[in-house]
């Protein structure tokens, strides 16, 4: 064992080591023998006591009592084996504390979820779990933190200031890219940096005024970019068709940003001009008739035009709020595969693509072009919300569209098709990466991206949404 793998041994038991830790600390303040008459006393008068023998506040011994004792045994398991960092394993019990359905399956699918992201994803990642299993939690638990929302300021030292707001993910993703498109109206030569034309943007945007490029060229086109006139930019959010119809209630998904629940994905969906990208729905719909049982009805949905545009249109009768169609075959033989691969890397060969016959199956002219189209683009955008190189975050929406295969520049029916099949979001970083032959990218049946490091280590990205 070398190199990496004695980093992660390292870390592992460092983990290992904090758990301990804590569960020491626990059980040694909860199970002290006592015979004082005030419980509450001795319970306090030994958290001060391991706080300062460990040389930690009061407020981090309590929050390890509380989340600890709180814990299912299964978590608590992989928080000892060192599989789970604090952080991690806090951020799941928290989650899982205003839930009541955790079976044995949901419980190792949050684990695993938890352990395959990174330190600042993992809130999001285990309610995007969540949310998938129970859309009813996912819906209140939402309601209760947006009621939270709000702004606060902070004063800095060397007369600097920070402005936080908190609230519904829609409405960020709103603000964020009314900023981000306004800061893409300068030219590319202003001299500020990134983050700079980011803040003079959203200034603009705030208080109504011009955002003015800082280029040489005094007859640059940029030099007065009018926020208050530029056009709402694009936001894609996936929903299967009965959600869409108001025949269901699975949560939708604001790619780049995660889970919505029902109700809120139809009323962005039903407040824009909007271009199908709806996933099929293949299982028995909610009916619409009130006097029937919605348990009862098996009738087949029928399936939203992927080329439409226009408004959706709410049915009469019953509408949920929440609830759920059962999964689609091709989204269970997805999920079924993924998990397979990430137990049995080996077996990679088993879910490789058939090639394509080139001579009895003639492409389409668009997938002869380098550069896909904005449709094909929104679609491979909606599969994956992020990069797919493991742990990154970037948004598909931020990503190059990176063939699988290469494409073939000199003869385009040779090689790397511009289709569904061989399109990827890649970051600029993990892109260069795979350009100079480190990391290795392989498109396996179900949409599932198989990737090598440079050491061989093997890893599996899976569709988001829309093979559900």
């Amino acid at each position: 064992m070398t190199g990496i793998d004695d980093v992660l041994a390292s870390q592992r038991a460092a983990h290992a080591a904090y758990a301990a830790t804590v569960r020491g600390a626990v059980d040694y303040i909860t199970e002290s023998p006592s015979g004082h008459h005030d419980a509450d006393a001795v319970e306090r008068a030994l958290v001060s006591e391991v706080a300062a023998r460990l040389t930690v506040s009061r407020r981090t011994v309590l929050d390890w009592i509380g989340t600890y004792c709180a814990a299912p045994p299964a978590v608590r398991d992989a928080f000892h084996s060192g599989l789970l960092p604090w952080a991690a394993f806090r951020s799941l019990c928290r989650a899982l504390a205003g839930t009541t359905r955790r079976d044995e399956r949901l419980l190792g699918r949050l684990i695993d979820a938890a352990r395959g992201a990174t330190p600042g994803s993992v809130p999001a990642a285990i309610d995007g779990v969540l949310a998938e299993y129970d859309a009813t939690w996912h819906r209140h638990a939402r309601e209760t933190a947006t009621a939270e929302r709000g702004m606060t300021v902070r004063r800095l030292p060397r007369g600097q200031a920070e402005l936080r707001l908190r609230g519904p993910a829609e409405m960020i993703a709103d603000m964020s890219r009314c900023v981000t498109d306004a800061a893409r109206r300068l030219c590319g030569t202003d001299s500020r940096s990134l983050p700079a034309r980011l803040f003079d943007a959203a200034h603009a945007v705030i208080t109504r005024g011009a955002l003015s490029c800082t280029c040489p060229d005094p007859a640059c086109p940029h030099r007065d970019v009018d926020t208050a006139t530029l056009p709402i930019p694009r936001a894609c959010i996936v929903i299967d068709a009965a959600t869409a119809a108001g025949l269901s209630g699975e949560p939708g998904h604001l790619i780049g940003w995660g889970p919505v629940p029902a109700d809120t994905a139809r009323h962005i969906a039903a407040d824009a001009t909007w271009q199908a990208v709806i996933t099929e729905a293949t299982s028995s719909p909610m009916t619409t008739r009130a006097d029937r049982d919605p348990q009862q009805d098996d009738s087949p949905l029928p399936v939203a035009s992927p080329h439409r545009r226009g408004r959706p249109s709410r049915l009469s009768g019953w509408v949920p709020d929440v609830g759920s169609t059962a999964r689609s075959t091709a989204w269970t033989a997805m999920r079924t595969a993924v998990d397979f691969l990430r137990a049995h890397p080996d077996q990679e060969d088993r879910f490789r693509l058939p090639p394509p016959d080139r001579i009895a199956t003639p492409p389409p002219r668009s997938a002869l072009v380098y550069a896909p189209s904005a449709a094909l683009r929104t679609i491979v955008e909606a599969r994956y919300a992020t990069c797919v190189a493991p742990g990154c975050r970037v948004p598909s929406s931020d990503c190059d569209l990176d063939h699988v295969e290469p494409f073939d520049h000199d003869e385009p029916l040779l090689g790397g098709w511009t289709e569904l099949t061989n399109l990827e979001p890649l970051c600029r970083t993990h892109h260069n990466d795979k350009t100079a032959g480190l990391w290795r990218y392989r498109m396996l049946d179900h949409g599932i991206v198989a990737i090598r490091d440079p050491h061989g280590h093997r890893y599996f990205t899976a569709p988001d949404r829309l093979e559900r």
